[in-house]
């Protein structure tokens, strides 16, 4: 699995976005997860596949909906040649205002989860269609932005938001032990820092304990925390960008194998084939 953060940037007067996808299955990158600073709702309008998110796979189909917060690495594969998905993006500060608590309740389903809780809800529930009907309101209002259309959007992004809240509230997925958005932000924060010192020593000697303290976490708790979101352990996640960053320089360079075995950071050429064996098929190059 390799985590990246997602570049898109929500326009600082609207904070908000929706846009229709066509994923393609020739596309799929089995260990590629990403992550950004903003919630995400997504629908699919046709096509099967799946997202892995918190170390689970969930089969999408036609109808489902699936939301993510700002602190959930996940990934997608298609299994049809294409998947349509219509997919829904804002900052928390487009609906919530630290002042207002009201206001925040909004937010629950992206804050506040149990143990029990689900990233997709199938497309069987009612309040899935409603939501739908919503976000095809708010996709016409983004791209013709008639006169009042911010205000439209938020007032529809609020209904779908005060859905997703009662379909939680019955599911009781929503728990008063469930962990604070604050306390997770922190911890990605941290974890967002420990991923780029990876990605830019990867070719070095790394080891778990050097890397718990760069982000002030104990070897013990940095190394349960990675794993719990990447799915992966740590030595494991280096392994799969040392070949990731391998399988890049074999397609853009002339250097030998051995050259780039070494460069990548593998002890020797054995080592490195042994590993490109057992993981070369979940590498994302």
């Amino acid at each position: 699995m390799i985590i990246y953060k997602d570049n898109i940037i929500l326009d600082s007067h609207l904070p908000f976005r929706i846009t229709r996808h066509v994923l393609k299955r020739e596309d799929n990158l089995a260990e590629c997860f990403h992550y950004h600073d903003f919630c995400e709702i997504t629908y699919v309008e046709s096509g099967q596949g799946s997202y892995k998110v918190n170390g689970r796979i969930l089969k999408m189909n036609p109808g489902d909906l699936i939301i993510f917060n700002n602190v959930e690495p996940h990934g997608w594969m298609v299994e049809d040649e294409t998947m349509t998905v219509l997919v829904m993006t804002f900052s928390t500060d487009f609906v919530s205002s630290p002042t207002d608590a009201l206001s925040q309740k909004y937010l629950k389903p992206f804050a506040e989860r149990g143990s029990n809780f689900q990233n997709r809800i199938s497309g069987e529930d009612a309040n899935v269609e409603v939501i739908y009907a919503l976000m095809l309101e708010e996709f016409e209002e983004y791209h013709n932005k008639d006169a009042g259309y911010e205000c439209m959007i938020k007032a529809d992004t609020l209904k779908i938001l005060t859905l997703l809240l009662r379909h939680y509230r019955d599911d009781e997925s929503i728990t008063a032990g469930g962990r604070k958005l604050d306390d997770k932000i922190k911890c990605m924060h941290r974890l967002e820092q420990a991923v780029y010192y990876i990605n830019t020593h990867y070719a070095e000697k790394l080891m778990l304990e050097d890397v718990a303290s760069i982000v002030y976490m104990s070897p013990n708790y940095f190394s349960t925390y990675f794993h719990n979101v990447t799915g992966k352990t740590f030595s494991e996640y280096i392994t799969l960008l040392r070949l990731q960053r391998a399988g890049e320089l074999r397609s853009s360079t002339d250097l030998s194998v051995s050259d780039i075995a070494l460069e990548c950071g593998f002890r020797n050429l054995s080592n490195y084939y042994r590993l490109q064996k057992k993981y070369g098929k979940s590498v994302c190059i």
